[in-house]
């Protein structure tokens, strides 16, 4: 994900119970049913129905308080109060556990720069919805099993995966994962890769590359990773803030079998070479955690280098696969990464610099490191492995530098551990030792 946290109003959830009057509630499957209604007067309507009483509903980390400000609960017999760093919903007037939900929230951003966004707003209207912001938790890093009632509001329609209904009854994403989820009156443009999802207001160049680049792209990662997704993906493009003439800015999430961007500033409106190579190299990094999804950390503790390093270092292949690079435009990429990498750790291991948010450090420095640890078999040859061994029970930092020992050897990777820990004064040296056992890129080895 190569975020840069852009500066926009987005529409906020409201949450309020929906239902019939009436009549016996149906069962519900799973532990807890999620009903999201999308309203013409900037609220939208949530409700959590528990399958049994709970003493409290977790509702996950509190972003910076962004529930207190913005979420107002709707409902007799419950509160909600942050607690230890998370949102939580607890009993009250004189209730000792909670069955039910609903809250009304006032539209706001949360502007976090590695949280996916509540909601991102699309040009006709309508909005990206994460799934994940409404889900609630077990216990700090586990979910409850959910089901999700999604409704659209008149004229519009909600999309997701190969989806498109006026509503999702008792929905999970396929790959039984928080998703996103568009609900907002535009067309999805389907094909047999994949089915996408464009801004109104997105400049028609970039609406034809996308069609075009996209499939092409994800076939690529296919062949290296010879595995098809198990479910049709999706790509969300939405427009930001076009002010600046001159500014290219490009944010983006993934997720199983989702990807999201975000295009702001004024360089959009006009196809460029420098915008053109922005857009492409930005979603074949997307692209590629479609792939990588299929091994997940075990913990949040398991450091962002890993995957979003992976990501880069395949985006590359993928691009020189699909023909969109030469050998020598791949090996420029990597020259480019190392040195962002030695710019970023100046006096400052990657540990440390991923701790202090250093995310340009994080994504070029674990690009070196990906292709260091390959060896001679190549990126996609090491993260196919890496996905048959951890795709059960996910990864940590052993797991991948215990690969690494078996592809590219003990020295180099003490040498990757030399630049996750220590504080180099010549960090470009330190690159370099890492590097003397790696493939010859410029020679197109490694591929």
């Amino acid at each position: 994900m190569y975020r840069h946290r852009l500066s926009f109003a987005i529409a906020v959830l409201a949450l309020a119970a929906c239902g019939k009057a009436g009549g016996p509630a149906a069962p519900i499957a799973g532990d807890v049913l999620v009903t999201i209604e999308q309203r013409n007067d900037d609220r939208w309507r949530v409700a959590y129905e528990l399958a049994a009483p709970r003493a409290e509903l977790d509702l996950g980390p509190d972003i910076d308080g962004y529930r207190g400000r913005h979420w107002a609960i709707a409902s007799e017999g419950a509160a909600l109060i942050r607690r230890d760093g998370r949102d939580v919903v607890v009993p009250a007037g004189g209730r000792r556990r909670i069955r039910s939900a609903r809250f009304l929230v006032e539209p706001a951003a949360s502007d976090r720069r590695k949280d996916y966004e509540p909601f991102i707003p699309m040009g006709d209207g309508g909005f990206i919805v994460y799934t994940g912001h409404f889900i609630p938790y077990k216990d700090a890093s586990t979910r409850l099993d959910a089901r999700l009632t999604i409704i659209a509001d008149e004229g519009a329609s909600v999309s997701a995966f190969d989806e498109t209904k006026k509503r999702f009854e008792n929905w999970k994403s396929p790959y039984g994962h928080p998703g996103f989820v568009y609900v907002g009156a535009a067309a999805p443009i389907e094909t047999d890769a994949l089915l996408t999802i464009a801004d109104a207001t997105a400049p028609a160049w970039v609406k034809a590359e996308v069609a075009s680049f996209a499939p092409t792209i994800a076939g690529a990662l296919q062949g290296l990773f010879a595995r098809a997704l198990p479910a049709k993906p999706n790509i969300f493009v939405a427009m930001g803030d076009q002010g600046g003439e001159g500014r290219l800015s490009y944010s983006g999430d993934a997720l199983p079998g989702q990807y999201q961007m975000t295009l702001a500033g004024g360089a959009w409106a006009e196809r460029t070479d420098e915008a053109l190579g922005v857009l492409r190299l930005s979603t074949a990094h997307e692209a590629a955690h479609l792939w990588l999804a299929a091994a997940r950390p075990r913990t949040d503790a398991v450091p962002d280098w890993i995957h979003e390093g992976g990501a880069d270092a395949l985006a590359a292949e993928a691009l020189a696969a699909a023909g969109y690079w030469s050998a020598a435009e791949k090996a420029a990429r990597f020259e480019t990464a190392k040195a962002e990498c030695a710019r970023g750790l100046q006096q400052l291991s990657l540990a440390r610099a991923e701790s202090e948010n250093r995310w340009e450090a994080v994504y070029a420095c674990g690009h070196v490191i990906s292709v260091a640890a390959a060896g001679e078999a190549g990126v996609a040859a090491f993260w196919r492995e890496f996905v048959r061994r951890s795709g059960r029970d996910g990864y940590d930092e052993a797991m991948f530098l215990a690969l690494a020992e078996e592809r590219a050897g003990a020295l180099t990777v003490n040498r990757i551990r030399d630049l996750v820990r220590i504080n180099a004064a010549r960090p470009d040296l330190s690159i370099a030792r890492m590097l003397e056992r790696a493939p010859d890129l410029a020679a197109g080895e490694g591929r």
